[in-house]
């Protein structure tokens, strides 16, 4: 697995979320994808972006370390306007990331991210304003990425 500082540009994902706590995530999360890929959200965004491969899973507190959103999505160039349809904006700075094969357990890789590897490279996670996403580049049951906004 591959580690790296990276600077990343603003991006902004347009997408579908939940709210949840990690008590409920799995059966949060697990809806939420359901939702997307069997109630026709996935097929929308590929109608918005013209883009069928790459997705992002953002994460953000919006009470920290007790509840989160979770946002399923793909990266679009301009804010839009639609209904429906979740935007969030990623800041501009540097981010740790890794690769994770697909059969790594995510949550073991979050863990081992923040706890190891992010500390390793001589950087913490950005507390305020703190940002964190996923990027499967090639569809969900592929190679994924890492990503945390870090100072």
């Amino acid at each position: 697995m591959s580690i790296s500082a990276v600077e990343l540009d603003q991006t902004i994902i347009a997408g579908f979320s939940v709210e949840t706590t990690l008590e409920n995530s799995a059966a949060d999360v697990g809806a939420l994808y359901n939702d997307f890929i069997q109630n026709g959200k996935m097929e929308l965004l590929h109608t918005i972006t013209g883009n069928k491969t790459e997705y992002y899973a953002v994460l953000w507190y919006t009470e920290p370390h007790v509840r989160y959103r979770y946002l399923v999505g793909q990266k679009v160039k301009e804010e839009l306007d639609e209904k429906n349809i979740e935007i969030k904006i990623m800041a501009k700075g540097t981010y740790c990331r890794k690769q994770c094969a697909p059969e790594d357990d995510a949550i073991k890789a979050w863990t081992e991210f923040y706890d190891k590897d992010i500390p390793e490279m001589g950087f913490k996670p950005k507390e305020t304003d703190d940002i964190a996403f996923e990027y499967y580049p090639n569809g969900f049951d592929g190679e994924y990425e890492l990503w945390s906004l870090v100072e």
